[in-house]
């Protein structure tokens, strides 16, 4: 239960993170404007094994001042609840500061608690020198432009998503978390049809192979739905298990961009 919720959680990130034809450095030559969301937006998730909810999973974005600039603040929540908290309690809290420009990382924090085993890290990022400082590890020399978990999510929304893709066109990507460098492929699925509890939505779907685990090694061990509505929402991803299917799905939601778009 431990490895499910974990891993349902890191999903939610990895099926966006930095996803593009292009690289990083040739995306913001373009200047492009934030069209998909902004301060305010709050989304909340139900994570489920079979029919049985196992946790929770919220997320929701800030601007704060940092020195004399503002920078977008988001914060990530995933914990157990019910009898799946009997059974493992996590709490895991990831944190990132990012330019409201660029989408580049500035900080990202750590903190996990997963029954008797706690972690805490924070990054600190130079982007002048492609640098990232651990508190745990020190210093470690990164690729140009390296987002972040949590960052890669929003720079992918705000960046990516609306980048024309053809069906089963596969992407290279790569992010930092825990202190490494996460590589994984994704293909783009092409456009599908999405029941929720909403109503029904055209999204986009995407399949991510992650290569630093082994459990979800196969293309459509994972795949995931975004709203083509400019937001970019995601609304439910669902992992083959050996004894089942995991999902996470869109409960709430509040404040999003585009109030024209599907989710209102």
């Amino acid at each position: 239960m431990n490895k499910l919720i974990v891993t349902l959680f890191l999903a939610f990130f990895v099926v966006a993170a930095n996803a593009q034809k292009k690289t990083a450095a040739d995306i913001l030559k373009e200047h492009k404007v934030n069209t998909a969301f902004e301060p305010g937006e709050e989304l909340i998730y139900d994570l489920k094994y079979g029919i049985i909810k196992a946790g929770e999973f919220s997320i929701s974005v800030k601007l704060v001042p940092v020195g004399y600039d503002y920078y977008f603040y988001v914060i990530a929540k995933c914990y157990t609840t019910g009898v799946a908290a009997k059974l493992a309690k996590i709490y895991d809290i990831y944190e990132s500061y990012f330019d409201i420009v660029t989408g580049l990382p500035l900080k990202a924090v750590r903190n996990v608690t997963e029954n008797n085993y706690k972690r805490y890290n924070e990054d600190l990022f130079f982007q002048d020198s492609s640098v990232v400082y651990s508190m745990k590890s020190g210093r470690h020399q990164l690729p140009e432009n390296t987002l972040d978990i949590i960052s890669a999510f929003y720079f992918s929304r705000k960046f990516i998503f609306d980048e024309k893709y053809q069906k089963n066109e596969y992407m290279n990507l790569t992010t930092w978390f825990n202190e490494e460098l996460y590589k994984f492929k994704m293909a783009y699925r092409g456009t599908e049809k999405v029941k929720t509890d909403f109503g029904k939505f055209e999204c986009l779907k995407f399949s991510p192979v992650l290569e630093n685990d082994a459990t979800f090694k196969n293309e459509d061990d994972m795949v995931a739905w975004f709203t083509n509505d400019g937001n970019y929402v995601p609304v439910r991803i669902v992992l083959k298990l050996p004894l089942g299917k995991a999902k996470c799905e869109l409960r709430s939601y509040k404040n999003l961009k585009n109030k024209d778009g599907f989710l209102k």
